[in-house]
This record gives C-alpha cells, sequence and structure tokens, in this order.
C-alpha cells in the first residue's frame, strides 16, 4: 500500500472525526471545514485529480439528496435542523475522494464491495448518533441506508472503474506513440 493511500485513509478519517464529533457532536463547526483542506490539498496531487473531483462533486449532489430525502422519510434526525446539515455534504466529499485511492479496494469488488459498503453505511450513522451527530429515528428503516448506498456505490464505482481504465490505455497508447514522434 502506497503513502499516499495511506494519507487519502487517514485525511479522511480525520475529516470523519472532525466532521461528525466536532461539529455534528459539539458544534465546532470550523473543525469539518478545516479538515477538508488537507484531504482537497492531497487529492491535489492525485494521477486522477479532476476524476476524484468530479466524483466528489456528484457525491456532495447525490449524498445530500439522499441524506435529505432520509429525513423527509423519518428515518434521520439532526439537531435542531430540518435539512442535512453541511458537514455531512463534507462528508460526502470526502467519500468521493477515497473512492479511487484508500476505497479502491471496494471499489475494484464490484458488486461485491458495493454489498460491503451499503451493508456498513448504517454503522457510520448509528457511531454518528452515539456522538449526538444525528438520530437514527427507526433502526430497521437503516435498510434503505443500506440499499441507497449500495446502488451508489456501485454505479459511481463501475463509473470510475471506467475511467480509470481509460485513463490507462490512454497513458499507454501515448507512451507508445511517443517513439514514433521523436523520429
Amino acid at each position: 500500500m502506497s503513502s499516499f493511500v495511506i494519507l487519502n485513509f487517514v485525511f479522511f478519517q480525520t475529516l470523519w472525526f472532525s466532521s461528525v464529533v466536532g461539529a455534528g457532536g459539539y458544534g465546532l463547526h470550523w473543525l469539518a471545514l478545516g479538515a477538508i483542506v488537507p484531504l482537497t490539498i492531497h487529492t491535489w496531487f492525485s494521477p486522477v485529480r479532476r476524476l476524484d473531483f468530479f466524483i466528489a462533486t456528484l457525491m456532495v449532489c447525490v449524498g445530500m439528496l439522499l441524506d435529505n430525502l432520509w429525513i423527509q422519510f423519518g428515518i434521520l434526525a439532526y439537531p435542531e435542523a430540518s435539512f442535512a446539515p453541511y458537514w455531512i455534504g463534507c462528508l460526502w466529499f470526502g467519500l468521493g475522494m477515497t473512492l479511487n485511492h484508500s476505497m479502491a479496494f471496494f471499489r475494484d469488488r464490484g458488486w461485491l464491495g458495493a454489498l460491503i459498503v451499503g451493508a456498513f453505511a448504517p454503522v457510520t450513522y448509528l457511531t454518528g448518533q452515539k456522538f449526538g451527530a444525528v438520530t437514527v429515528v427507526d433502526l430497521w428503516s437503516t435498510a434503505w441506508i443500506s440499499l441507497s448506498w449500495f446502488a451508489l456505490f456501485y454505479g459511481v464505482s463501475r463509473f470510475a472503474r471506467g475511467q480509470v481504465a481509460d485513463l490507462a490505455v490512454g497513458t499507454e497508447q501515448q507512451a507508445a506513440e511517443a517513439p514514433r514522434r521523436a523520429a
């Protein structure tokens, strides 16, 4: 495992803790925004950074939609908020930044990776509940969270795998053509 992947993992865990415990649990809102900075800077040095930022943006949009739907359906509740708080968006952004790096193991496993991610998705919300960041209103309804994460992770992973493969093929073609252009 490369140091890039390890840093990606550490920066995301820092973001999770800062967002859930700091912003969600204790109201230290600057922590979530501050913790997203190292992950963003780190991703800037990624060989697939354009793809990483695209996926992260997509994950924010879809993730915030999902979290707000779960609030409306009575699955989740956030303290003093009728909508998902901004720090949840930070977490979705951070998750998108990990897909091609520290989450690549799951990305590359297709439906099995998505099944594992989906199965453990409610654990993140239940852990957040322990810190007072969120309330899981109905434990049985977390099945919807699992299904949503499964579908989202499977779809985004398929897209990302295809994009990474296309980038690898393009790089190989450029390398093969370089000697011909030099001659």
